[in-house]
């Protein structure tokens, strides 16, 4: 019999339900636990889709990956503060805490569910440490159960969240569980910190078993570790996680001391790999720290590109001091405020001179050709990138993985992207082929498009956007994205429509265009229509 069970039954009385909500199905606790694979990080494939994920997501166009909510939420949005959602929250808890019935842990257990709990947390948990009369005890067992025994992620997030408050060092092993997917690490370090006896430990051991959003919010708390076995992880492998390095580059660099690794004149093939994709991470920059807010850039780039001249050796390499060489040859304003920190004219036009040399050795149009068959997706992602730089035609191999794999949308891109007039008509005769084009043209809606079911729909988009360049080409795939329930298959037929004169509009287009007019439920694209309707009227 469960915690919660133990303390309060099932027979209801008093008015009380028969059936709480954590007895409708398998605890969270206990599905991660199933999922858990011996010597891998995270849980299983089939892990990450939590009991409770049709009901979070009923209703929404958008499925957020695991932890993902409550990471944009705390890096860009600030968690924000409800005084009246918290007022109720610390009242719901104190009610239980002075009567713990089932009736009143339930109220607490569907309020948590209705507010997204990174937003209230802190000041929760302030406002309970805070609080007079607090029975701890029953505090302590509301944060248990809520962690052993709910059913839904956000009542096990408020418990993770209390229970890190106790300092119970036996706690850590369902912290180190929980924290395994992403969706929970967050509060998983933050209880772990409070309450683990070696706190740089169990956030190390837990880093290393996430990797998206987890591991964002975990290696953002080691950034202190004087730790050297951490540091020399952090500036490796570390910063690498599923979302985008750029997170977490700058962190690392610094938390990971790059600059003394590499000053110590003997830097590995894993510090130099590692040290290329921090460098790219900081010049493509983003969502967080970029090159220019990293003090060490200079000495870092100098002493990398030095290694490179007799190390570079790895598509991964050149693609790294590609990157370098693009941001030494960003235009004079950006260099301006750059000279002002340190850098200087020459220091940059020798180091341009050292990419140059590095990616103008004859070897590496070698070593593309030959990756650009290989079986691995990784390998052939990194030398598709080199083709493109090396000026390599890669068409026909685009084409070849297309027809291998039809529905795959990454495919569809590069095939239209490299798409020119000796070769449009094969590739819309393809797409009319291998896509359901009556799947797709079911009317108007505001479907999301996105995910399982819209597949087709997916691969539709990366041909209309470039049907624009090809008039007369794919007038059947056009009238299939106006008809089509996505608004973003109606954007791109319209799009590549507006593109063409309006003498090499099959007339039945004009007639789909006219109609769809009608019924289109979007504002600002009906008035996009209108426009491309009444511009085409115009005499030339």
């Amino acid at each position: 019999m469960g915690l919660l069970r133990r303390f309060f039954g099932r027979d209801g009385g008093d008015g009380e339900p028969t059936v709480m909500p954590w007895d409708e199905g398998p605890s969270i606790l206990e599905f991660i636990r199933s999922h858990v694979v011996p010597g891998e990080p995270g849980v299983s494939d089939d892990g990450y889709h939590l009991p409770d994920e049709e009901r979070v997501n009923a209703g929404s166009p958008i499925r957020w990956a695991a932890g993902a909510m409550d990471g944009v939420a705390t890096h860009h949005m600030g968690t924000g503060q409800d005084d009246r959602v918290v007022k109720a929250t610390v009242k719901l808890v104190d009610a239980y805490a002075r009567q713990p019935t089932a009736l009143n842990k339930a109220a607490v257990y569907r309020h948590v569910i209705a507010e997204q709990v990174v937003s209230i947390i802190d000041p929760v948990i302030e406002a309970l440490i805070n609080a007079r009369g607090l029975n701890h005890e029953r505090l302590y067992e509301l944060a248990h159960s809520f962690v052993t025994e709910a059913t839904d992620r956000e009542p096990v997030k408020f418990g993770i969240a209390l229970l890190g408050l106790f300092q119970q060092p036996a706690n850590a092993e369902l912290f180190l569980t929980l924290g395994r997917h992403d969706e929970f690490t967050l509060f998983c370090a933050v209880a772990l910190t409070n309450s683990s006896e070696n706190p740089e430990e169990a956030l190390w051991t837990l880093a290393r078993n996430v990797t998206g959003w987890g591991r964002i919010h975990v290696v953002e708390r080691l950034a202190q570790t004087t730790n050297p076995a951490i540091q020399r992880w952090l500036v490796r492998e570390g910063f690498r996680n599923s979302v985008m390095d750029e997170y977490l580059a700058a962190t690392c660099a610094r938390a990971g001391k790059l600059r003394g690794e590499l000053s110590q004149g003997d830097a590995d093939r894993e510090l130099l790999s590692a040290a290329g994709a921090i460098l790219e991470a900081l010049i493509a920059g983003g969502p967080a720290e970029g090159i220019d807010d990293y003090e060490d850039a200079r000495p870092v780039m100098e002493m990398y590109l030095d290694y490179m001249t007799s190390s570079a050796e790895s598509l991964g390499d050149f693609l790294h001091v590609a990157s370098v060489r693009s941001f030494l040859g960003e235009g004079q304003s950006e260099w301006e405020n750059r000279y002002s920190a340190g850098w200087t004219a020459d220091c940059r036009d020798r180091l341009r001179a050292q990419c140059g040399a590095i990616l103008g050795r004859a070897e590496w149009m070698e070593r593309t050709q030959a990756q650009l068959g290989s079986a691995d997706e990784v390998e052939f992602h990194n030398a598709n990138r080199v083709a493109k730089q090396l000026g390599i035609d890669t068409w026909n191999i685009h084409w070849r993985r297309l027809q291998e794999q039809p529905l795959d949308v990454g495919r569809w891109y590069e095939v239209m992207a490299g798409c020119d007039e000796s070769r449009i008509a094969q590739a819309t005769q393809f797409a009319e082929t291998n896509l359901d084009l009556q799947k797709i043209a079911t009317g108007p809606g505001d479907a999301p498009g996105i995910g399982p079911g819209f597949e087709h729909h997916m691969c539709l988009d990366f041909v209309l956007q470039e049907l624009g360049r090809f008039p007369g080409h794919g007038a059947r795939l056009i009238a299939a994205g106006l008809q089509s329930p996505v608004v973003r298959n109606r954007g791109g037929a319209l799009t590549a429509l507006a593109n063409w004169p309006r003498e090499t509009w099959p007339g039945e287009l004009e007639t789909l265009l006219k109609d769809a007019v009608v019924h289109e439920p979007d504002d600002a694209l009906r008035d996009r229509m209108r426009e491309t309707l009444e511009s085409a009227d115009e005499p030339s």
